[in-house]
């Protein structure tokens, strides 16, 4: 489907129309990229899964980039197993470390804008007040030091990047938190949750969205306008993963007893409190941010007519 788009994309380019490759595509953000592009638009993306597009092939990512005169490339490919990741922490630091670094040599070269997706694992301490994109990285566990080691190789060889830190992306489909709830939701029983866990539940269709309006920004002003570097995007609002599920079950017909827990004290490391300051995103791009709460009460209603996921 994506290749018999490849003809008119040329006649694009022709008309000032950008070309933007997106990795990743098949996984959940990339798959809201695909579902919240705008067109007719000053960009033409193409989107390339795994399958597609081996992002650890410098060799194949180069011919693919000048094959396609790719003007902006947002990365969304991860190694994001996090528990797995202790135990293949080359494959990890592979995808999220090295491959990153590709892109980023590669956008160099060919004057491309880089957008790569992090993640609020980077940090691991508990701060005062919300994590700002300029604190110090701490990061638990091998997943979170593979992603901050893609974020030090793109700084430090990209010319035009916006390394864009989320948490807690989830959506009506695929697998994440959101899904898992509705899920159990049809199971009935005792659920227990973390309280003691606290960050941004974030949907996944506002990241898109806020992707492809950054961008937009760009390509119709000046780079510079956009100062390049790190910034935060969350849904607004704070929440435990206890007040994420409440919200999320008191919203669904089902017979569930829901009960607060502690963090187990061994097994995998993860960040206590991960709110990420988004104070630099507003200012710089001047794109509302929703809150969690109304951006779940709109994920809630997509899914309900559906009957093959609630019980009625």
């Amino acid at each position: 489907m994506i290749q018999q788009k490849l003809d008119p994309l040329f006649h694009c380019i022709k008309m000032a129309i950008s070309v933007v490759l997106v990795t990743g595509s098949e996984g959940q953000l990339g798959c809201a990229l695909q579902a919240t592009f705008n067109a007719p638009s000053l960009l033409a993306p193409l989107f390339c899964s795994k399958s597609m597009l081996d992002i650890t092939d410098l060799n194949q990512i180069e011919s693919y980039i000048q094959a396609h005169r790719v003007q902006y490339i947002i990365n969304c490919a991860a190694y994001t197993h996090v528990a797995l990741a202790e135990q293949a922490a080359d494959s990890c630091f592979k995808v999220n470390g090295m491959a990153a670094g590709h892109l980023a040599a590669l956008a160099a070269k060919y004057d491309i804008v880089l957008f790569h997706i992090s993640t609020d694992y980077v940090f691991g301490s508990v701060a005062e007040g919300p994590f700002k994109p300029n604190d110090p990285t701490h990061p638990l566990n091998a997943y979170g030091r593979s992603k901050r080691a893609g974020e030090q190789l793109i700084a430090g060889q990209a010319t035009h990047f916006y390394i864009i830190r989320t948490a807690w992306l989830y959506g009506e489909t695929g697998h994440n938190f959101f899904t898992k709830m509705v899920a159990l939701a049809q199971k009935g029983g005792t659920i227990q949750m973390v309280d003691d866990q606290i960050g941004s539940p974030t949907y996944v269709y506002d990241l898109a969205k806020a992707i492809w309006e950054m961008m937009a920004k760009i390509a119709k002003n000046n780079r510079s306008d956009y100062p390049s570097g790190i910034y935060h995007y969350t849904n607004e609002g704070v929440a435990s993963w206890y007040d994420f599920a409440y919200a999320i079950l008191t919203a669904l017909p089902n017979t569930c007893t829901l009960m607060p827990v502690s963090s187990p004290l061994g097994g995998l490391k993860r960040p206590s409190y991960s709110v990420l300051s988004k104070a630099s995103f507003r200012e710089v791009f001047q794109i509302k941010i929703p809150h969690w709460k109304y951006s779940l009460s709109i994920c809630l209603k997509n899914i309900k007519p559906n009957r093959l996921l609630l019980k009625r």
